[in-house]
């Protein structure tokens, strides 16, 4: 597992997560939607992390969805240091089914971790957990690109 540092926060990236229980706060989809629209299953995603947050619905069809994921990311961050949180787990699950393409994702959470890292915070470590090597391999791209995407 890779690990970054921004600021004081140490942000690793990892393929899968399946005991969530050591992470104080964590960031998924409440419900994930698989099939098509005239038939669909809901999974609902466990945890057993401290506290959970989720991230808002949004789909491909969303014009604003990177703004979304931003703000949904940031949100947690905050919410996270607010309760004095040492590590946040963020989720991509529900996202890549929603068909959202990855590196949208990882650039707009990279990009509120980046935000966050400037604040005086409590948070230690971040977990970015990808449930394809594509996601993964977006969220390594976007870490090892932060000038590029972040504008100072």
């Amino acid at each position: 597992m890779e690990g970054w540092f921004l600021g004081s926060l140490n942000v690793k990236v990892e393929l899968g997560h399946n005991d969530d229980s050591d992470i104080d706060v964590v960031v998924k989809a409440r419900d994930i939607g698989l099939g098509s629209r005239k038939t669909d299953i809901i999974v609902k995603e466990g945890s057993g992390a401290c506290e959970v947050l989720y991230w808002p619905g949004i789909s491909l069809e969303n014009p604003d969805r990177r703004l979304i994921i931003y703000n949904a990311a940031l949100e947690a961050l905050e919410i996270a240091n607010g309760r004095k949180a040492q590590n946040v787990g963020f989720f991509t699950m529900g996202l890549e089914v929603s068909r959202i393409p990855s590196w949208e994702v990882a650039e707009e959470i990279v990009r509120a971790i980046v935000s966050h890292s400037k604040t005086d915070c409590s948070l230690s470590s971040i977990l970015l957990v990808a449930s394809s090597p594509i996601q993964q391999s977006s969220f390594q791209f976007a870490l090892n690109n932060i000038r590029t995407l972040v504008s100072e």
